[in-house]
């Protein structure tokens, strides 16, 4: 996430909103997961006149991800002072044509919106779905020398300190007893 120098207004404005934030309709389901769900056009209804009244707007846009099949969708939280927070979202694409564009880029609207609005959208399902306990099995576990991105994995930075088991040294480090 970044934000400008100074964001107090937008602070100050975003705690009258989500004071007065009324709960997302779930009237959206799911065929495949057999669920509702908050469409986005309901997170939007959600926020939208308090966001206004307030002196915030979002402002939403997408971009191609650095690794291949991947869309980015970058949430823009503005005040009327000038005052910013941005936060991207990195999504695969399930399918590279225009259907599958179109959805990444509506799924990611709809969870940047109410996220940086701190709008609870969908049931919790304490993490289940993201690490596979729900027998998906389509999470690739970790490597021990990977480290979760956004979007993806990337190896760990060179820098990092290198270990190994009780009574073994790694390559290139010294043993201290």
């Amino acid at each position: 996430m970044t934000k400008s120098e100074n964001i107090s207004d937008l602070v100050k404005a975003l705690l009258v909103v989500q004071a007065g934030i009324t709960p997302v309709k779930r009237d959206s389901i799911n065929s495949y997961y057999n669920s509702r769900y908050a469409d986005l056009s309901s997170v939007w209804e959600s926020c939208r006149e308090a966001l206004a009244k307030n002196g915030l707007c979002v402002i939403q846009g997408n971009s191609v991800g650095l690794a291949a099949n991947t869309l980015i969708v970058e949430t823009l939280l503005i005040h009327e002072s000038g005052q910013w927070i941005q936060s991207k979202l990195c999504l695969p694409l399930a399918k590279a044509d225009p259907q599958g564009v179109g959805s990444a880029m509506t799924y990611g609207r709809r969870y940047g919106l109410a996220a940086i609005i701190g709008i609870v959208a969908d049931p919790d399902d304490d993490g289940n779905a993201a690490s596979a306990k729900n027998g998906n099995g389509n999470v690739r576990p970790m490597k021990p020398n990977e480290r979760p991105g956004n979007g993806g994995y990337r190896p760990a930075a060179a820098s990092q300190p290198r270990t190994a088991p009780v009574g073994q040294t790694v390559a290139g480090s010294r043993s201290v007893s």
